[in-house]
């Protein structure tokens, strides 16, 4: 008797825990609000190539990025026209010139060279005044 109450219990259970309703799986979290990078972008460059007396000097880096594209001044007459895409990549180039790096939230940072001279920039979004 008491080996049949049990087989019915265990029986019970079995069907009872089959009836009950899976766990709901967590929520996604909602997606991160685009970041406006558009704006004005200040940093510093420093040199990590320098084949020719004629490389560009690192320094201070000022540009405007309008519609994710920017110009880097490359020396007092080259800018280099450079892209953001929608992953944060940068690319750009001009003449023989090319111009990678990455966006991250506020800060764009990058590697230009023309397989001479390189320079590596980081800058920041200014906040609107």
């Amino acid at each position: 008797m008491r080996n049949h109450r049990a087989t019915v219990v265990a029986a019970v259970c079995a069907v009872l825990s089959a009836c009950a309703s899976p766990t709901p799986p967590a929520p996604t979290p909602p997606p991160k609000p685009a970041v406006d990078i558009d704006g004005e972008y200040r940093g510093t460059s420093t040199r990590f190539q320098a084949g020719s007396k004629a490389c560009p000097h690192p320094g201070l880096v000022d540009f405007q990025v309008i519609q994710h594209q920017f110009q880097y001044r490359w020396d007092y007459q080259t800018f280099v026209l450079a892209t953001i895409a929608p992953d944060g990549g940068v690319t750009g180039g001009a003449e023989s010139i090319t111009l990678v790096g990455k966006q991250n939230g506020l800060v764009i940072e990058g590697d230009v060279t023309n397989g001479i001279c390189g320079l590596h920039f980081t800058v920041k979004l200014r906040p609107a005044p």
